[in-house]
């Protein structure tokens, strides 16, 4: 039930009602196509993010067993010593990008590496053994940075998600039911003056078609 209260009845009141009435329609199809546009972005973010963390698995996995083969290999504390000789830093930065008109998070990630040449070992087996691990663990950040970017931006459009379509039922639910019972009042209201004029002018009309027949 809608609150007539506040309603003017003109004809250019009902003109605007049902322009505003068109445009809010315009407005929900254009955020309908924006929620089926941002469910398959999300579908193929999730799709990306699953890939990414097997691959992570796989990567971590890797890592491990690099770790475990070169501590069996040269000795646990040699494999400490030589990564105490090298110095791996990740500078890490978080930028913006637009996903389906949507700001998500970017990260953005610059490694930073010194080799030590001082090592206690030469370049035989033992150091590519090393670099082996150490390699395969670098690669393994770089992975967790990556299933970190899109797990964050699968959050975004999630929550970007949500909001849509509350809109979209704020619009269906209230907003466009309301100015159609705005609209439909004020027709109804100006048909019936409209017909209660024209019956005043034939009353009218009447009455003085009948006193001029007695004069």
């Amino acid at each position: 039930m809608i609150d007539v209260s506040n309603i003017t009845v003109t004809r250019s009141q009902l003109l605007a009602t049902k322009e505003q009435l068109v445009l809010t329609r315009q407005g929900y199809e254009l955020l309908d196509k924006k929620r089926i546009a941002l469910m398959l972005k999300i579908i193929e973010l999730e799709e990306k993010v699953l890939e990414k963390a097997k691959q992570l698995q796989a990567s971590t996995n890797k890592a491990q067993m690099a770790l475990a083969r070169a501590e069996a290999f040269v000795g646990e504390g040699r494999v400490k010593a030589a990564s105490l000789g090298t110095k791996d830093e990740y500078s890490i930065e978080l930028d913006e990008e637009l996903v389906m008109g949507v700001r998500v998070p970017k990260i953005q990630s610059n490694q930073s590496r010194e080799k030590q040449f001082n090592s206690p070992y030469v370049f035989n087996s033992t150091s590519t053994m090393l670099e082996e691990a150490g390699d395969a663990f670098r690669k393994n950040v770089d992975g967790i940075l990556q299933l970190a970017e899109s797990e964050v931006q699968l959050a975004a459009l999630l929550k970007e998600i949500a909001r849509t379509t509350r809109r979209l039922k704020a619009l269906e639910l209230i907003v466009i039911p309301r100015l159609k019972g705005e609209y439909s009042y004020i027709r109804d209201e100006l048909d019936e003056r409209e017909r209660a004029d024209h019956f005043r002018l034939k009353l009218a009309k009447e009455i003085i078609e009948q006193k001029n027949k007695g004069d």
